[in-house]
């Protein structure tokens, strides 16, 4: 028996090991890993081949796997996000805030009209159950769609990303209540049931509150240098913690692990220490779980079943229809394809679709049959959502380019906005006077005449509008206050000369001297005379796309064709990686090197054959 446990365990993650790994090599790009996990289930367990035996291990580790895919779950609700569109609401501006909240209403309020169509038809016990199954939306889908296109700090991926994660928030917390409700309903004490389900929530907000009196990164950084995984130690007793009290209370399990996964997201962790988590997770539970989801399915069961049959297109229209409410709140700011797009992006769901699935077939509300269907649905969004919003929506670099103002009319502006325009920069000046510029018959860029002391004419003009503004006048005072105004309404960058004035140095603004840019550049060259030369020489910079399939996934230091040329940057999509020796390259990589004119020929002709 123990040995039947160890050869299914093999099997599952042998092939977990080896999805990525095929769907790379065979370029299937499109479908998801989750998706293909999943379908090697089905092959290898019970509605095909049989060979993976469910056994009390692989049980155990799925189940594991399931509670931490909860707890990443919640480590996406992103409460900064939610902040930074709070604070951030102009008139006639694009609020993210709003459109999420009064949009995820709408959604909700469409899911429960098809939980009660299906209800009437005799497909669904549950209404309310169905119609949370119905609004969920897949973080874990939506994020990485956008972080692709570029379009996380864009207006339109903003709203989107935090509709899901309202979404995914308000369905997991409801989920839990009803189960609570549902379970008091069927006991002798009801009450109970809900005292202690509200206890669970007390409990957190007062384990919040503690971790943030404790300021556990100073503590972190200091036992760091002993204990180098206490952080990692400090999450596996949190989520243990809630998903003890969790079962304590009658609740279930994944409602700890998605509450544990909250309160961490609330203190804010380091990118790095977030990654090291989501490799834990997706490098072995969470494949694990996927895998035993497809081992599970009753294809054959479902296609005998008559109700659960119709209720695979059922659900997937319900799940599309349900989110394309989103198209009015979308419309009000951006176009009628990219609302439309972005509606049919967050039509997509796995994740608590699962959770909720295998929650509702352990109280009785669905049977296997029925489980199955609504897992094939939600795989059909998972593949289908991002393929379709890829082709809808122009990538964030392609729809516009960044927004510069450069305020003052002197020669190192206009020299400043000739480079920058030549780098793909969509570049206005403002002045108040054009006549300490050289002719400007022949420039590519906008310029516009304006009082440049006057934040009112400027504000007219949009120059707090753009992206990045520059204050470069000859007045340091002037230069000074208008960059404080400029970063007081939350412009991304705001750079400032002040040659003679003190500056603070806990300022979000960007100053800039002569006087210290001249002793930096001749310290430098004293220093660091290679340096100089390469950041001042452009001739030496070439860009080369990686075309030949001969040195796809290649490491940079097995090339040996690149002699003594230096990669210095590598653009991929919307990633741009600083290259290490064991950096392996890539089709479409954008290699930014620095070498003579003749061999920089030479790799361009190897690469892009």
């Amino acid at each position: 028996m123990e040995g039947n446990s160890i050869t299914s365990l093999m099997i599952v993650v042998i092939a977990a090991f080896l999805i990525p790994i095929l769907l790379h090599r065979l370029r299937w790009t499109a479908i998801p890993v989750v998706v293909a996990e999943i379908a090697v289930g089905v092959v290898l367990g019970e509605s095909g081949l049989k060979i993976i035996e469910e056994t009390e291990m692989l049980e155990l580790l799925s189940n594991l796997g399931i509670i931490y895919l909860m707890f990443l779950t919640g480590l996406e609700v992103d409460f900064d996000l939610i902040q930074k569109t709070r604070k951030n609401k102009q008139k006639g501006s694009v609020n993210p805030l709003f459109i999420s909240l009064a949009g995820f209403g709408a959604i909700f309020i469409a899911s429960l009209l098809f939980a009660w169509g299906l209800s009437l038809l005799g497909y669904v016990k549950d209404v309310f159950f169905m119609t949370l199954i119905i609004s969920t939306i897949s973080v874990s889908v939506t994020m990485p769609v956008l972080k692709d296109k570029g379009l996380l700090q864009n207006p339109l991926g903003q709203s989107i990303l935090l509709t899901a994660v309202v979404a995914d928030f308000f369905t997991m917390m409801m989920l839990a209540v009803h189960v609570s409700i549902r379970r008091a309903g069927q006991g002798s004490d009801g009450f109970s049931s809900i005292l202690l389900l509200f206890l669970l929530f007390v409990v957190f907000f007062v384990v919040y509150r503690l971790l943030v009196a404790a300021k556990p990164r100073r503590l972190m950084k200091k036992i760091q240098r002993e204990t180098i995984s206490i952080g990692t130690r400090g999450v596996f007793a949190l989520i243990l913690f809630f998903v003890a009290l969790s079962e304590g209370v009658g609740a279930e399990n994944i409602l700890g692990a998605f509450l544990a996964g909250v309160i961490l997201s609330l203190l804010s962790p380091e990118k790095g220490f977030v990654k090291q988590l989501n490799a834990f997770g997706f490098g072995f539970l969470i494949p694990i779980f996927f895998v035993m989801v497809g081992v599970r399915l009753d294809l054959l069961g479902m296609v005998q079943d008559p109700k659960a049959l119709a209720m695979f297109p059922l659900l997937l229209i319900a799940f599309y229809l349900s989110k394309l409410v989103m198209t009015l709140f979308f419309r009000r700011y951006f176009s009628w394809k990219k609302s439309i797009a972005s509606s049919l992006l967050l039509g997509s769901t796995l994740s608590l679709v699962i959770a909720a699935a295998a929650v509702g077939m352990s109280m009785g509300i669905i049977d296997n049959t029925m489980n199955t269907a609504l897992i094939l649905a939600a795989v059909v969004t998972v593949v289908t959502s991002p393929i379709v919003f890829q082709r809808l929506v122009p990538d964030a670099e392609n729809e516009q380019a960044t927004q510069v103002g450069l305020v003052g009319f002197n020669a190192i502006t206009m020299k400043l906005a000739q480079e920058l325009h030549g780098d793909g920069y969509n570049i206005t000046m403002y002045g108040s006077n054009k006549n300490n510029l050289e002719p400007l018959n022949r420039h590519p860029y906008r310029v516009v005449e304006v009082d440049s002391g006057s934040v009112e004419r400027l504000e007219q003009a949009e120059v707090f509008d753009k992206d990045i503004v520059v204050f470069f006048t000859n007045d340091d005072e002037r230069n000074f206050r208008l960059a404080q105004e400029a970063a007081d309404r939350g412009i991304k960058q705001v750079i400032a000369r002040v040659e003679g004035k003190e500056t603070p140095e806990d300022s979000n603004i960007d100053f800039v001297s002569s006087f210290f840019s001249n002793m930096t550049v001749v310290k430098a060259l004293i220093e660091f005379p290679s340096v100089i030369n390469l950041v001042t020489d452009e001739e030496n910079l070439h860009e080369i796309v990686m075309l030949n399939e001969r040195y796809h996934m290649m490491p940079i230091r097995d090339l040996a064709i690149l002699g003594n040329s230096l990669v210095l940057r590598i653009l991929r999509g919307n990633e741009v990686i600083i290259p290490h020796g064991d950096t392996v390259l890539q089709l479409g990589d954008r290699l930014i090197i620095s070498d003579n004119p003749e061999h920089a020929q030479y790799l361009r002709m190897l690469l892009s054959d």
